[in-house]
């Protein structure tokens, strides 16, 4: 059935614009709102993750880490508070969401449990791999491969929060 079908009398015409206006009243909100102040929290904490990673780029000693370690205790609480503040917004519970959601599940694409907005999985997973990168400081150092592995890992989870954040601004 084309759209022509549809408008392409006065009856079709009619009908067209009263589902246009039906379905414009009946706005479904699919995701949280946009909140500035996580966007900001975001962006700052974005820039303090890549300057921690060109600090240790090359490679860090067990015996200096003691200079590092207020660092780390900073970026680990930034990233835990951003997250608790993305899952302090309620998230909109509907039956467009479970139907996708249930249809990802069928193809075996992994879902959130739509409690949380997938920024704040993605920074749980933040703080957790810079709390091992931490962890691994303080026990032995880390190498300068290990430095880009850790940031590689963040770095692609900081662009699904960043994505995720910025597109609810629509």
């Amino acid at each position: 059935m084309s759209i022509s079908y549809w408008t392409g009398t006065p009856k079709g015409l009619t009908f067209s614009v009263a589902v246009i206006l039906f379905l414009s009243g009946c706005a479904v909100t699919l995701a949280p709102n946009y909140d500035k102040a996580i966007v900001d929290g975001l962006l700052a904490t974005n820039i303090a993750l890549m300057e921690h990673f060109a600090a240790t780029a090359a490679g860090t000693e067990k015996e200096t880490f003691v200079e590092r370690e207020q660092r780390y205790n900073h970026l680990i609480g930034n990233l835990d508070a951003l997250a608790i503040q993305t899952k302090a917004r309620p998230v909109p519970s509907n039956k467009v969401t479970e139907k996708i959601n249930n249809s990802l599940s069928e193809r075996g694409i992994q879902v959130t449990d739509g409690d949380e907005a997938p920024s704040a999985t993605a920074l749980d997973a933040i703080s957790k791999t810079i709390t091992k990168m931490r962890d691994t400081d303080r026990k032995q150092g880390v190498t300068a491969v290990e430095v880009a592995a850790f940031k590689g890992q963040v770095v692609i989870f900081l662009d699904q929060a960043i994505t995720y954040e910025n597109f609810l601004e629509r």
